[in-house]
């Protein structure tokens, strides 16, 4: 992958569990990793949810790949462009493997990040 297509700027997070004090156990979201990403939007298609119909933004982000990126999962989220993306799919792409592909969609929680 050319440099020149990285010219997104993304955070990688990592859900962790903790305690808040009261012995309750609470997920919180930490950064784990910046990375230089190619995010290419997509047109929204719509579905019921919950009886309501609904437009998910989705994207799909392409990284260099690395033992870090390599180790990347759905679990993990991404924050692009000011919004909080969900990973919903991961897979190296390429002759090479050389570059990790996400598939992912918007949160209905997100709120645009400074």
């Amino acid at each position: 992958m050319r440099a020149a297509k990285l010219r997104d700027r993304i955070v990688v997070e990592r859900p962790l569990s903790g305690d808040d004090g009261y012995g309750n156990t609470v997920l919180e979201w930490k950064p784990h990793l910046k990375l230089w990403a190619d995010v290419l939007e997509h047109l929204g298609r719509e579905r019921i949810e919950a009886g309501r119909l609904a437009a998910p933004r989705t994207a799909t982000i392409r990284v260099r790949s690395s033992s870090q990126t390599r180790g990347l999962t759905e679990a993990d989220r991404i924050i692009a462009r000011g919004l909080i993306w969900n990973i919903t799919a991961i897979a190296n792409v390429g002759r090479t493997g050389a570059q990790i592909e996400m598939t992912c969609e918007e949160t209905t929680s997100s709120t645009p990040v400074e």
